[in-house]
């Protein structure tokens, strides 16, 4: 697990470089490139490897933060998209952002209630 850690760390620094000079220079192509190298280095060393990588905690835990987070950030959005659309008169050009926001909210929960009952068929009885 260490090795695979530090794998991680060094991918992610050099993606981190490639698209921040690919940003700074103003070309696209080589932070594309570096986050697909990223990902197939990550990927291919963690089909290859014997490590025990995750267990059921790590895996339980990022479930419970998963849905925490899509709760907390689904409920954020539509309070905010809700205010913004309530003061749509003092400030008009807000209005289209609160839709938009109202609409994510929506959207964030169709797909969260599809998937989840999907593995609910999946792994329940």
């Amino acid at each position: 697990m260490k090795n695979y850690q530090i794998l991680r760390v060094v991918v992610a620094m050099f993606v981190a470089i490639i698209v921040g000079l690919s940003v700074s220079i103003g070309a696209l192509l080589p932070a594309i490139l570096a986050i697909i190298i990223g990902a197939m280095i990550s990927y291919i060393y963690k089909k290859s490897t014997d490590e025990i990588l995750e267990d059921e905690r790590i895996t339980k835990v990022s479930e419970k933060a998963s849905r925490i987070a899509i709760v907390v950030f689904s409920i954020s959005i539509a309070f905010i998209g809700m205010f913004l659309i309530i003061l749509r008169k003092e400030y008009p050009d807000y209005t289209q952002a609160g839709f938009t926001l109202s609409y994510a909210a929506v959207a964030l929960l169709a797909i969260y209630y599809i998937f989840y009952g999907y593995y609910n068929k999946k792994y329940g009885s």
